[in-house]
C-alpha cells in the first residue's frame, strides 16, 4: 500500500507534488534566537558557523565582564568613549541578526507561504525594535553622563578638586571617600544664592558602610582655611551665605582662582571639611526642582512618617501656587511633587499618635531628607530598567551635577553598588547635640557649634584607623594658621 502511494505520489507532475524541507518560519526562529542556527537547521553548516561565531565571541565577553564582578563590569562600561563603542557594537549585532534571520527564512527549500512570511517579518521588526531600543538607551546614558560628570555646579565650573595633588583626586577604589551633596533650588523667580542643604556622604568600600552627615544651614562660626579675611579664621555668619559670599568677590576669596571657576563652592568645601575634619573629595549639585521629576521618573519612592505633618507655610516649587501641606502619618508611596514637601518642609508642626504635638525645624527636615535619599537609592536598584531607564537617565542629567571626572563615572557607579540601607549611618549635626540655641534668636537665628561634640562623633563614624584632619577638630587649635 505504500509501495503504491510512493509511486503515484512519484508519478504526479512536478508542479503538483507537496514540496518537503525545513520550514521557513522555524528556521528564521532559529537564526532569531541565536544567530547562525537557521542555516544549520536547513543544511548550511559553514555559513551557520560563521554566523555563530561572533555572537560566541560575545557570549565568552560577557560571561568574563560577569565573572569579573559587576563593579568592574560597571567600571568598564561608563569610561570615556565605551558606551559609544558599544553602540556600534549594537548597530554592527543588528544587521548580522537582520542577514541572519532574513536568510534563514527565504532560503529554505520550501517556499514561505503568508503564515511563514507573516512569521519571518515579526522577527524581523521584532529584531530591529530591540537593538533600536539599546541604542535609544546608550546614546541617552552617554549624553546624561557627559552631562552630569565634570560640568561643576549650577552656575560656574568647578575651581578642581580640594586636595593639593597637581592633577586632582585619583580615587584607588579602597580608601574612604567623601562626598558633599549640595542643594540647590533653581525655581522661576528665585534670585539668591543661598545653600539650603548640606550634607555630606562618606563612603568606606573596604567594610561596605557609609554615614550621611547633615550640617544645618543655620550653622554658624564654621571654619576657614586661614586668617586672610577674618582674623580668628571664622566665618561670622551662617554657613549657607557662605557660597554666595565667596562668589559675589572671589578677587578675595579664591585669588589663586581663574576667573569664572567656582570660588563659592570651593570655600564653602574646604570649610565644611575643616568642619567636620575630612578632606571633601567630590562635590555634587542636586536641583531640587527637577528632584520631583526624578522621583516620578522612577514611579515614586517609599517613605514614612511617625505623626502628621501639617506645615501652613509650604510652598515649595512644585506646589506653586499652592500654600500649605498636610502629609498624613504612617508609610505611603510619594510621587514627585510630595516627596519633595517630605524633604523641604521645615515649618509647622508634626501631630503624633497619642496626639501630642511636635514643632518642626531645619534638624527635622535634614533627617528626613537623608530618608528621601535612601529611600530613592532602594528605588534605583529595584528599578524595571528595561522600561525606566531612558526616562530615569534623562531626569538624572536635568537634576544631578558633578565635578567628578568622566572617567571616574564607573567607580561611583560601581560605589553605590556595595552599599545598602542597613549598612548608612545618619547624623544631623544639629541641636541639642552638637550645637548651642542662637544668642539672640528674634534678631538673628545663627546656631553655635558644639566643637568637642563634633569632634567626638567624627571620631566615632569614621573610627580610631581614620584621624580627623585640619585645625578646627584634628587639632585644638584656636584657630588656623596665619595666611
Amino acid at each position: 500500500m505504500l509501495s503504491e502511494f510512493v509511486m503515484s505520489e512519484s508519478a504526479l507532475p512536478v508542479a503538483h507534488r507537496p514540496v518537503r524541507g525545513p520550514v521557513p518560519a522555524l528556521a528564521a526562529l532559529l537564526s532569531f534566537l541565536i544567530p547562525g542556527l537557521g542555516q544549520a537547521y536547513i543544511g548550511r553548516p559553514r555559513l551557520a558557523f560563521i554566523l555563530v561565531l561572533p555572537v560566541l565571541v560575545l557570549l565568552g565577553l560577557a560571561i568574563v565582564g560577569w565573572m569579573t564582578g559587576s563593579a568592574t563590569l560597571a567600571r568598564a562600561l561608563l569610561a570615556p568613549g565605551v558606551l559609544l563603542g558599544v553602540l556600534v557594537l549594537d548597530l554592527a549585532l543588528l544587521s548580522w541578526r537582520l542577514f541572519a534571520i532574513g536568510h534563514a527564512g527565504f532560503s529554505a527549500r520550501r517556499q514561505p507561504g503568508m503564515a511563514n512570511l507573516a512569521v519571518i517579518i515579526l522577527l524581523l521588526a521584532a529584531t530591529l525594535v530591540s537593538h533600536l531600543w539599546a541604542g535609544v538607551i546608550l546614546t541617552t546614558a552617554d549624553h546624561t553622563l557627559a552631562t552630569i560628570f565634570g560640568q561643576g555646579g549650577p552656575t560656574t565650573p568647578v575651581a578642581g578638586h580640594l586636595d593639593d595633588e597637581p592633577d586632582g583626586y585619583g580615587w584607588d577604589g579602597t580608601e574612604r571617600i567623601n562626598f558633599l551633596l549640595l542643594g540647590y533650588d533653581s525655581a522661576p523667580g528665585r534670585q539668591e544664592e543661598l545653600t539650603d542643604t548640606m550634607m555630606v556622604v562618606s563612603v568606606d568600600p573596604v567594610t561596605h558602610s557609609a554615614a550621611m552627615i547633615s550640617v544645618p544651614r543655620d550653622t554658624g562660626f564654621v571654619p576657614l582655611p586661614d586668617r586672610r579675611i577674618y582674623p580668628d579664621g571664622f566665618f561670622p555668619v551662617k554657613v549657607n551665605e557662605l557660597a554666595a559670599t565667596a562668589n559675589a568677590n572671589p578677587q578675595l576669596w579664591c585669588p589663586d582662582l581663574p576667573v569664572g571657576t567656582d570660588c563659592g563652592t570651593r570655600t564653602l568645601s574646604q570649610a565644611l571639611g575643616l568642619y567636620l575634619g575630612i578632606t571633601i573629595h567630590q562635590v555634587a549639585w542636586i536641583d531640587l526642582l527637577g528632584f520631583a521629576s526624578l522621583i516620578d521618573a522612577l514611579g515614586g519612592v517609599d517613605l514614612c512618617l511617625p505623626g502628621r505633618l501639617e506645615d501652613p507655610t509650604y510652598s515649595g516649587p512644585t506646589w506653586s501656587p499652592k500654600v500649605g501641606i498636610v502629609l498624613e502619618a504612617g508609610c505611603a508611596h510619594y510621587d514627585g511633587v510630595h516627596a519633595l514637601a517630605f524633604a523641604r518642609s521645615r515649618k509647622g508642626i508634626m501631630v503624633m499618635p497619642d496626639g501630642s504635638i511636635v514643632g518642626q525645624n531645619d534638624y527635622r527636615r535634614a533627617a528626613r531628607q537623608q530618608e528621601v535619599l535612601l529611600a530613592l537609592q532602594a528605588k534605583v536598584r529595584n528599578a524595571n530598567l528595561l522600561i525606566d531607564l531612558p526616562a530615569l537617565m534623562e531626569a538624572v542629567g536635568r537634576t544631578v551635577s558633578t565635578d567628578v571626572p568622566r572617567s571616574q563615572a564607573g567607580d561611583l557607579a560601581a560605589l553605590a553598588t556595595v552599599i545598602d540601607r542597613e549598612s548608612v549611618e545618619r547624623v544631623v549635626l544639629g541641636w541639642p547635640d552638637f550645637v548651642d540655641p542662637p544668642v539672640d534668636p528674634l534678631r538673628y537665628y545663627m546656631i553655635i557649634p558644639r566643637r568637642d561634640a563634633i569632634r567626638a562623633e567624627m571620631a566615632r563614624i569614621l573610627g580610631t584607623d581614620t584621624p580627623l584632619l585640619g585645625w578646627y577638630l584634628g587639632s585644638t587649635a584656636e584657630g588656623p594658621p596665619a595666611s
